[in-house]
């Protein structure tokens, strides 16, 4: 009795050898040629495709960017006047200090004076 492996073996061959028939044969080959000409349509579509996916992506990052870089301007702006404002108070702080100061002075001056 003859084993699978042989079975197998044979059948293998028997393909291989039919296969390469198959494809000598100028049907098979033209078969063959438009099923790659289509293949290769197919992969131009998707790599258009895909590259126009990643513009409009990289668009997206982009506009994203500056939406982020606005957003900090506006913060930068909005905490430098918060600043401007901390210290113009505390500039008119320190001159009315000084000048509540030359007052009392200038009073404790006129008593001693007197």
């Amino acid at each position: 009795m003859v084993s699978k492996k042989f079975i197998r073996i044979g059948a293998g061959v028997l393909v291989g050898a039919l296969g390469g028939k198959v494809l000598s044969s100028q049907l098979a080959k033209k078969a063959a040629v438009g099923a790659v000409a289509g293949g290769l349509r197919v992969k131009e579509s998707i790599d258009k495709t895909v590259e126009q996916v990643r513009v409009s992506a990289d668009d997206i990052v982009a506009e994203a960017k500056e939406a982020n870089a606005r957003e900090d301007l506006e913060r930068a702006k909005e905490a430098a006047e918060l600043n401007i404002d901390e210290v113009a108070k505390e500039d008119l702080i320190n001159q009315i200090k000084e000048e509540l100061k030359e007052e009392i002075e200038a009073e404790l001056k006129e008593d001693e004076d007197k």
